[in-house]
């Protein structure tokens, strides 16, 4: 059962995705920031960090940062996603200094949070290959044939490992966290092949 939900969250993603990606609009930014928030909120409790409270607020707040910038300031695009990334990791080894000397698990959860922060940020890259997508006019088909099949076959390979290291008993967002976080960590990559697509479309 917790493999079908793992496996049906990332179908679900990647299509939410890739559909906002060709429909443009507000959408992209919508299922961009809604899978930063799931990860945020369930990325904590899927790899067990500590101080939970904490991570949640540093991953959503990085997420939604870095989907309103390539939105908002489009021509830039990924220009300040690095120092997102950057403040992001700051803020990550501040939460886990405040916990005190000794504190449990504090490489670990760094880790897993951090890891977190670039997959909320990496799913900005969705709204990208929507930009793209609307300047060079792709189409629905060119966009999924030509981005969406190798990154579901991406995905799917690390889908694999991401299932078989998810924890016995997870909670419930968890679950649907380990299968939203491979299509938002692959969104720059997203981005990049739909500009190389649309180059030589063009």
């Amino acid at each position: 059962m917790r493999y079908a939900r793992i496996i049906g969250a990332a179908v679900l993603s990647l299509i939410l995705a890739l559909v906002a990606s060709v429909l443009g609009g507000w959408l992209p930014l919508i299922v961009s920031v809604a899978m930063a928030v799931v990860i945020a909120v369930g990325w904590p409790a899927a790899t067990g960090i500590n101080a939970r409270r904490r991570h949640n607020v540093i991953i959503a707040a990085a997420g939604v940062i870095a989907c309103s910038l390539v939105t908002f300031v489009p021509d830039q695009q990924l220009i300040w996603l690095p120092a997102v990334v950057g403040v992001a990791f700051m803020a990550v080894c501040v939460a886990e200094l405040v916990r005190g000397e000794g504190a449990k698990g504090r490489l670990e959860s760094t880790l897993a949070s951090v890891t977190g922060v670039l997959a909320a940020v990496s799913a900005s890259g969705w709204i990208g290959l929507g930009h793209v997508e609307e300047l060079y006019g792709l189409g629905t088909w060119v966009t999924v044939a030509g981005v969406g099949l190798p990154l579901a076959l991406i995905i799917g390979v690390v889908g694999v490992r991401i299932i078989s290291a998810a924890p016995a008993t997870p909670q419930r967002r968890g679950l649907l966290t380990l299968g939203v976080t491979p299509v938002a960590l692959l969104g720059v990559a997203a981005l990049f092949a739909g500009r190389v697509l649309g180059s030589v479309v063009a």
